[in-house]
């Protein structure tokens, strides 16, 4: 047990210091690049919307967590991990990432360099090994997806059936630091970088599609470590991955049409897509996918009736609506003039 600790306490200690390298602030100007395009497409929908580097800061703590865990994996997993291998990796996976951000994923830039090497003998790689830092990457991927996916929301509308309805874009990228030994004899620890990406869109709760999504590919994670690790034919696990991912991709994006979404526009009231953290209906408990029915007696039909209730005193508000836990409530609001802090699905999109 006292060597799980000592392996521990310097795997924490070379990751904190790997924070200062030139190459991790690489890393970290290009996941910040990438929340910037985000934030560009967002179009100001999103009332809690956070700057680019705030998302990347919040990102890094996060993955610094996913690079203790990957660290951990390695070991236990026996996985040997030349850094010329792992650098050809994240290589292309920065370069597939320019071409669209969802193949900044290690299963794409692992899978296809795997693919090459044992088809064409360049470059010449571990595939094995190679492998098995994708699955073990994907198993910690799918525990930050479950931990901190959903804070990747970001609301937005489209036409369907004739009338508007909301839906989530969800995209998070993490960067992972983790620990690596090295040597013959004197054996040294060295810090290598990862990023992992997950993309993912819902007409649902975001919540619950990140707590769905992180299951499935946990799944998957295991299936491509237990075909790795059995040896059969090195062709199958890279094979797998590549088409292991596209189906899951494919089958969610499938399921998303199929289902009937549920921020939809409302006969009665309007439907909140949204809550900030620093309005009213956050004070008094209204959630995602509560309909807005009436503010102090006055019936809420759209976005204009809320600004004109905001517009006024609003410091005493009697509120009611529908939760979909509780029913029909009303609650009522005293204290500071504020904004209600919601955005609701429109009923005609400007």
């Amino acid at each position: 047990m006292n060597g799980l600790y000592l392996i521990m306490y310097f795997t924490l200690i070379d990751i904190v210091n790997t924070l200062v390298s030139p190459f991790f602030i690489a890393i970290f100007l290009i996941i910040i690049y990438q929340y910037y395009n985000l934030n560009k497409s967002d179009y100001g929908l999103s009332i809690n919307k956070k700057s680019a580097l705030s998302k990347a800061i919040n990102s890094s703590l996060y993955g610094i967590f996913g690079g203790f865990l990957s660290t951990i994996a390695f070991i236990y997993l026996e996985v040997v991990i030349v850094p010329k291998d792992f650098m050809y990796i994240l290589t292309t996976a920065i370069v597939l990432s320019l071409i669209n951000p969802r193949f900044m994923c290690f299963a794409y830039g692992g899978s296809i360099l795997s693919l090459f090497s044992l088809v064409f003998n360049f470059p010449k790689i571990e595939t094995k090994d190679i492998m098995l830092v994708v699955a073990t990457l994907h198993i910690v991927e799918s525990l930050l997806i479950f931990l901190n996916g959903y804070k990747g929301k970001i609301p937005v509308f489209y036409e369907h059936k004739g009338e508007y309805v909301g839906g989530f874009n969800i995209n998070r990228f993490w960067p992972i630091p983790f620990v690596i030994f090295v040597g013959d004899g004197l054996i040294k620890p060295m810090t290598l970088m990862a990023i992992l990406a997950y993309g993912d869109f819902t007409t649902s709760y975001p919540r619950r599609k990140t707590i769905i999504t992180s299951i499935v590919l946990l799944a998957y994670s295991f299936i491509l470590l237990s075909l790795t690790k059995a040896n059969i034919n090195p062709l199958i696990p890279p094979i797998f991955a590549l088409i292991g991912h596209e189906f899951i991709l494919s089958s969610n994006e499938i399921m998303e049409k199929k289902k009937s979404p549920v921020f939809t526009t409302t006969l009665n009231g309007v439907r909140v897509m949204e809550v900030a953290k620093n309005g009213i209906a956050k004070d008094i408990g209204i959630e995602t996918g509560d309909v807005i029915l009436s503010i102090n007696e006055a019936i809420i039909k759209d976005e204009k009736d809320i600004a004109e209730i905001e517009s006024l005193d609003n410091s005493i508000l009697k509120i009611h609506y529908f939760n979909r836990k509780k029913g029909l409530t009303t609650k009522n609001y005293r204290g500071n003039k504020k904004t209600l802090g919601v955005s609701i699905v429109p009923r005609v999109m400007y």
